[in-house]
């Protein structure tokens, strides 16, 4: 599949691994800009993102929490977007992308039902994408 197709620079010792570089695509063509000059190849990315939470377990009471955790990765591309909401209402989650970590502050004050469903959607550069969902309880 060729829309799974992307440059990659070789980095590390003996250049062992893949660093995504931004691809644009005209059609067949794949192209990058770079101030690197180094040994480029063509990456295949097939696999979808991996989602998981930190601090809760779904079903789980959250009255005593002030921050929602997950963790998101994608080894290959790199994540390009995510989207939360609650009840379908988005919600702002901040990034540490050092860590790979979506935290949300409770004291937003979007979350205000007792029974909610967390959903969250990622997608990583070369367009796959992965969704997790939870439910979580709070007074």
């Amino acid at each position: 599949d060729k829309s799974k197709l992307f440059i990659a620079r070789l980095v590390g010792y003996r250049n062992q691994y893949l660093s995504y570089s931004y691809t644009r695509r005209k059609g067949d063509v794949l192209s990058t800009k770079t101030k690197n000059l180094g040994k480029y190849v063509l990456g295949r990315d097939t696999e979808n993102p991996k989602i998981s939470a930190v601090n809760f377990s779904d079903g789980k009471w959250l009255s005593k929490y002030r921050y929602l955790k997950v963790k998101i990765n994608d080894d290959l591309s790199g994540i390009r977007n995510y989207r939360a909401t609650v009840n379908g209402k988005w919600i702002l989650m901040e990034y540490n992308a050092k860590k790979g970590i979506l935290t949300h502050d409770f004291n937003d004050n979007i979350v205000n039902d007792t029974k909610n469903l967390l959903k969250i959607i990622v997608t990583d550069n070369v367009g796959n994408s992965s969704t997790f969902e939870a439910t979580f309880f709070r007074k």
